[in-house]
């Protein structure tokens, strides 16, 4: 986070109305000051002890500032993580389809796994499949690398599918006309369920044949940058390495504020266009996943046909 991008975080609005509500006047911690504790903690490794001695403060201090920051940056994320209008949509559609090849492409989904101590309750809920304590989260990229949806907090040991399931996103895309357009589609791994509004590879049992190959390819293309986007999210955030986990809560409150962090870096400070979500509808969504399958294998089939006449066309 450069100079400018910092002053404009410390210039929000919502900043200057939490600064009142907890006290953080000039004569106790100026404002800069608390932010920049707060941004230190989080994208460093550094102990409270060390940040204390960086900043010449308590240790309490230092958590009571790390706090206050994701807290903020929790409350402002609406603003910075939104979901894409129909032209935002076109245009990442473009983009995937110049670069890779691939119709209809206005996003890359995926989780990742964010390493944690053991917490206090329920510890062994939160073992992965690599037998370490961990929390899932999911997240939507587009084109230019920032987040336009994210689902934190689901335990280490839950499935992508079943996360998926469960997420906010999968009710608004099974009940909502408006989140995708016509033949649009997020990307994703073998992890999630073949639908009209999410397209996966192949499996690959033994039979495929070139066209097959051909748009797993390509779908392995498109669903790279999601791996370099959650690897740019990990780095900027270090401390996401391994989460010290004394409450779930906060450390949820955590990787949400790296989220709106790494957007408003991005962006520069400059909120995002996006649609206001509101109030997500309840749906089955496990009945209605289920119900779009056979429109799933339909779309891809279609896919795999028009990519085939591309290539019967380049070669001759």
């Amino acid at each position: 986070m450069n100079r400018a991008t910092f002053e404009i975080l410390v210039n929000t609005n919502t900043v200057q109305q939490y600064k009142v509500l907890r006290g953080l006047t000039v004569e106790r911690t100026p404002i800069h000051e608390s932010i920049l504790m707060g941004l230190w903690i989080i994208f460093n490794k550094d102990t409270l002890c060390s940040c204390g001695l960086n900043f010449e403060t308590a240790q309490s201090s230092g958590h009571l500032h790390y706090k206050n920051l994701i807290q903020i940056l929790c409350e402002i994320g609406g603003r910075y993580v939104k979901w894409p209008h129909a032209q935002d949509r076109q245009h990442t559609s473009q983009f995937y389809e110049e670069r890779f090849g691939f119709p209809g492409v206005i996003g890359a989904i995926d989780g990742t796994l964010v390493p944690i101590t053991a917490p206090r309750e329920q510890k062994q809920r939160y073992v992965d499949k690599n037998h370490n304590y961990s929390i899932n989260v999911m997240l939507t990229y587009d084109h230019k690398r920032l987040i336009r949806d994210a689902f934190v907090g689901q335990l280490g040991s839950i499935h992508d599918s079943r996360i998926f399931r469960r997420s906010p996103l999968a009710q608004c895309l099974h009940s909502r006309d408006d989140m995708l357009s016509e033949g649009e589609h997020l990307v994703g791994d073998s992890g999630y369920v073949l639908t009209d509004k999410m397209t996966i590879p192949y499996r690959n049992d033994g039979h495929l044949v070139d066209s097959h190959r051909n748009i797993n390819h390509l779908l392995a293309q498109c669903r790279a940058s999601i791996e370099r986007c959650n690897g740019l999210l990990k780095m900027r955030m270090q401390r996401t390495g391994k989460l010290f986990c004394k409450s779930i809560n906060t450390t949820v409150m955590h990787l949400g504020a790296c989220i709106v962090l790494h957007n408003f870096i991005l962006l520069e400070g400059q909120e995002i266009d996006g649609m206001e979500i509101g109030e997500v509808p309840h749906i089955n969504a496990y009945d209605a996943i289920n119900a779009a399958r056979e429109a799933g294998i339909q779309k891809r089939n279609n896919i795999r046909h028009i990519l085939d006449e591309r290539m019967d066309q380049y070669n001759d």
